[in-house]
């Protein structure tokens, strides 16, 4: 019901329609309600507490307002008209001028009555000669409904006057609400309102979805244990967590060595998919290697629910405002210009970002694509924010962007920063801030000053008696943490460590702002729950990287419900398959440059879902023309069969029930798949900024996200000149490492089946190009690698950092089982360490994983094995606009590409598109056609 009030009010300002949303003690409720903080001061003339004791059962003034206060009561302005009468004005008709003034506080005593109606009693008032008192000088019995510019009043009304309250402001909301409704269209009202009920409605359905398939599945999956003190798993294939494994609440049923199960709630999620659990295994109970059963929580889910609701339902008028950005963003009201100063074109940007976070009355978006300092406006952005007393919630979806964040501010002056999640999933530098760690600190500060002040105290003292059994407690009291979170002014936190901190949800902690952090890894979903608990926005993140990892169970689970309201009947499981991968390939192909590429895509997805429904070729063409727009597939679907007369009733029924999926499937897609960073791009220019200049990598590097990714808004700071590794054979800063100059049986990916769509590939070619590469580029750290001595590096005493990447998990794993078995054993599944130091004496640190999993990383070199190489030019992934710039701009030194020219960036005989990204690539990289042992050449 608040939201239509709010939606109201957000209409009415962009209409230029003056509305106020609180005048002294009265405020914007529920639905166009009037909310009175105090009591409403009312008195009457002689003439009428004489005539009350004749309205039976009433005999004075207090009994009348007795019996207001527990009845509804209506409230509206009445005008002079033309001929001197006072009357409601007339919604049909142009407004009043005396309303007008009135709802503008340029009140006018003499010109406008207060009219106050309840079930039984009317009072017409006016405003008391002192002003203190709404003075009744006429009472009649209520015979007519309140008028339609009438406000309903959550209020109670007392005798007397009142110096103290506000009448003024009274009067003013209530002519305001009056002004409102004439001169506001109730149609235009009513359909941003239903727009509002849309959302929210498909949040709610969605989240049923997930919970339905929660409840009414038990989903298994191959475990490994990697620690037992915190318990912590991961998944033996290597490959994500399906969503429903590592939501907040989970409860996972791990097999015990006596044929037994143990039941653990996951605690927090690491960045490389490894699961803590709430529990300890000291004795080795746990089987290390088998299958788990999970019961899908369904805590979080409802967390969600219910943070949607508050933001639905919330008289705030942020939430509002929040609301109105998730449905409508290009709706709401542009940002005036900013003034700013800055120290030339690099920090021009950054400066015009800082001044947007801390002026929005709101909202407000950051683009960062890669190295362009985002970091450092966060810390700037939280650092201002303390210094205004405001207390800052920081989210991210990743453990490493909370503790860049927490590494560079947290010790700053005036900052109280607190870090929940667990401790094996943060930074060693970043351990001190965790929660349990300041809870200890503070509950042992507090217990030793006890101590302190009670070693003197006689043995009878009973003041000093009580201190000393405190001091003995207070280590163990449970209530600090959450003290501490209502003290803290920086709160940091995954969506997860959110949902899973008992001190966060008992507290019920309020933030002034929230920063979410690489946002276009956060689903909708994921940024319900955080931000319920703030009232002002920022959203920091590049829709041009990777989108948020959403599961194919549940997405196919939501799909076989919006199915099942067809009325068709069960869906078969291997079309729900098919088609919920045709929707994640349209979503993948939403930003590709080529045109033909995403009209395959849609075109693709059209044909899949009309399969069970129609056959018809030019139903289908008239379906694939309607384009990926909700609306569109709605209006159609409300046309058809009153229309489509020349159509069969058979080719219309189905034809109704594709549009009803087609409706549904656009709305899912556009819900489940995209980032809420991606979802709040349409928000009015002047409410972003675009972050430009990138410090992270040689100029080289950043030419083809430059050119194919950021339209030429992405310039090399001058400093990032001096970057480069003087490799020998290997001196370019962007190399292409060329297979297709190897024979096709020893550089054809597997599997290789004669459509090369496998799915889980490995070129063992490029495994053996990449170790070689990497021993290479260690032994030359070795002899020549003095640190990072740049003017703002890392410093002399650096790790040189290699990274080793690819499309495919598959080749991921066969490449760190290659490049592992030459170094010694370590804990990380991930990362290890070269035989020997670099010559600065800093270790040479080996980080092998896919492309998905470098987002928000940076590493001196980059090794990046492409995997695809088939007859057939069938790239998968690789082809992809936002993994490959996630790829393509990990290095700050020297990146490397090992692949097939043939498959990548030519097709057969028929040369690919000028505009093609991996032919771009290719032709912007220095093209070496035989380099290592692996390839005949020498390294």
């Amino acid at each position: 019901m608040s939201m239509l009030a709010q939606r109201i009010a957000l209409l009415a300002e962009r209409l230029g329609v003056p509305l106020p949303r609180v005048a002294g003690q009265t405020r914007l409720g529920l639905a166009g309600t009037l909310r009175v903080r105090s009591a409403i001061p009312i008195t009457c003339s002689p003439k009428v507490a004489e005539q009350i004791p004749s309205l039976s059962p009433y005999v004075d003034l207090e009994s009348v307002l007795a019996d207001f206060n527990r009845a509804d009561v209506w409230a509206w302005i009445q005008t002079k008209d033309a001929e001197g009468r006072f009357r409601a004005p007339d919604i049909n008709k142009p407004l009043p001028d005396a309303l007008a003034q009135c709802s503008e506080g340029k009140l006018a005593t003499e010109d406008f009555w207060v009219m106050l109606a309840a079930a039984r009693l009317t009072l017409v008032c006016q405003l008391a000669r002192d002003g203190h008192s709404l003075r009744v000088f006429m009472i009649w019995e209520t015979k007519y409904p309140p008028s339609p510019t009438a406000s309903m009043l959550v209020a109670n009304f007392v005798p007397g006057s009142s110096a103290g309250f506000d009448l003024h402001g009274f009067c003013t909301m209530v002519a305001a609400q009056a002004r409102l409704r004439v001169g506001v269209k109730s149609r235009e009202v009513e359909r941003e309102a239903g727009a509002d009920r849309d959302f929210i409605t498909g949040v709610r359905r969605y989240l049923e979805a997930l919970r339905n398939h929660a409840n009414a599945t038990t989903p298994r999956i191959a475990y490994e244990v990697v620690e037992r003190s915190p318990i912590r798993l991961r998944p033996a294939d290597e490959g994500p967590w399906p969503r429903a494994f590592t939501r907040a609440g989970t409860q996972l049923a791990v097999p015990t060595m006596n044929g037994r199960e143990r039941r653990l709630f996951v605690f927090d999620v690491s960045d490389d998919e490894v699961l803590t659990m709430d529990g300890d295994d000291p004795r080795g109970e746990l089987v290390a290697q088998g299958e788990l059963k999970v019961q899908p929580g369904t805590d979080s889910l409802q967390r969600m629910r219910e943070a949607l609701d508050m933001i639905a339902m919330s008289t705030d008028d942020a939430h509002a405002r929040l609301l109105s950005a998730l449905t409508r963003p290009e709706d709401l009201a542009p940002l005036a210009p900013m003034a700013i100063s800055a120290d030339g074109d690099q920090s021009a940007r950054q400066q015009q970002a800082k001044a947007l976070a801390l002026n929005t009355p709101d909202i407000a978006l950051i683009h960062g694509p890669p190295g362009t300092g985002k970091t450092t406006v966060i810390c700037s952005i939280v650092e201002e924010l303390v210094k205004r007393g405001q207390r800052v919630l920081l989210v991210a979806p990743t453990h490493v962007a909370l503790d860049n964040v927490l590494e560079r501010v947290g010790d700053r002056s005036g900052v109280t920063a607190i870090r929940l999640g667990s401790a094996d999933n943060v930074e060693a530098q970043a351990h001190r801030f965790l929660l349990q760690s300041r809870s200890r600190d503070l509950t042992e500060r507090l217990a030793g000053d006890l101590r302190s002040a009670t070693q003197a105290a006689p043995a009878d003292d009973r003041v000093a008696e009580v201190q000393r059994e405190w001091a003995a407690r207070i280590a163990n009291d449970e209530e600090a943490g959450a003290l501490l979170l209502l003290n803290a002014n920086l709160v940091c936190a995954t969506p997860i460590g959110i949902a899973m901190a008992r001190e966060f949800r008992s507290a019920e902690v309020l933030f002034d702002v929230m920063i979410l952090d690489e946002a276009s890894k956060a689903t909708l979903t994921d940024f319900l729950v955080p931000a319920a608990r703030a009232r002002k926005w920022i959203l920091v993140g590049d829709h041009r990287q990777l989108p948020p990892y959403v599961d194919n169970g549940e997405l196919e689970a939501v799909i076989s419900e919006r199915f099942k309201r067809t009325d068709v009947g069960e869906p078969d499981s291997a079309w729900l398959g098919d088609l919920s991968t045709r929707l994640r390939q349209h979503f993948d192909n939403r930003m590709h440059p080529d045109a033909q590429r995403r009209d395959a895509a849609w075109r693709d997805l059209v044909n899949t879902l009309t399969r069970p429904f129609l056959q018809d070729r030019a139903v289908i063409e008239e379906l694939v023309a309607l384009g990926a727009d909700s609306d569109k597939w709605r209006d159609r679907q409300r046309t058809a069969a009153r229309t489509d007369d020349h159509e069969t009733s058979g080719i219309k029924d189905a034809k109704t029930q594709a549009l009803r999926l087609g409706a549904e499937l656009v709305e899912l897609q556009s819900l489940a798949l995209p980032s809420v960073f991606e979802r709040l791009t349409r928000l009015p220019e002047s409410r972003s900024v675009r972050l430009n200049f990138q410090h992270r990598m040689k100029p080289e590097l950043a030419e083809f996200s430059s050119e194919m990714v950021y339209g030429r808004d992405y310039p090399s700071a001058p400093a990032t000149a001096q970057l480069g590794l003087e490799i020998p054979s290997l001196e370019a800063p962007s190399i292409w490492i060329d297979t297709a100059y190897t024979p096709p049986a020893r550089r054809y990916e597997y599997p290789r089946d004669t459509n090369w769509s496998g799915g889980a590939y490995v070129n063992k070619l490029e495994v053996e190009i990449a170790v070689e590469l990497v021993e290479a580029c260690a032994a030359w750290a070795v002899q020549s690698w003095r640190g990072d001595l740049r003017a703002g590096g890392r410093g002399p005493d650096a790790t040189f950092e290699i990274g080793v990447t690819s499309f495919y998990l598959k080749q991921a794993i066969a490449l760190r089982d290659a490049i592992f078995e030459r170094l010694a054993a370590g804990s990380d599944p991930w990362r290890r360490q070269w035989t020997s130091r670099a010559a600065n004496g800093a270790p040479i640190d080996i980080h092998v994983s896919i492309v998905d999993r470098f987002q928000g990383r940076e590493k001196d070199l980059i090794v990046l094995c492409t995997t695809r190489s088939n007859p057939k030019g069938r790239r998968g992934h690789v082809d992809n606009l936002n993994r490959l710039n996630v790829a393509v701009t990990r290095a700050r030194h020297k990146r490397i590409v090992i692949g097939d020219s043939t498959t990548l960036a030519g097709q057969g005989k028929r040369p690919r598109e000028a505009g093609d990204l991996l032919v771009h690539l290719y032709e912007t990289s220095e093209r070496k056609q035989k380099w290592g042992r692996a390839m005949g050449g020498q390294a």
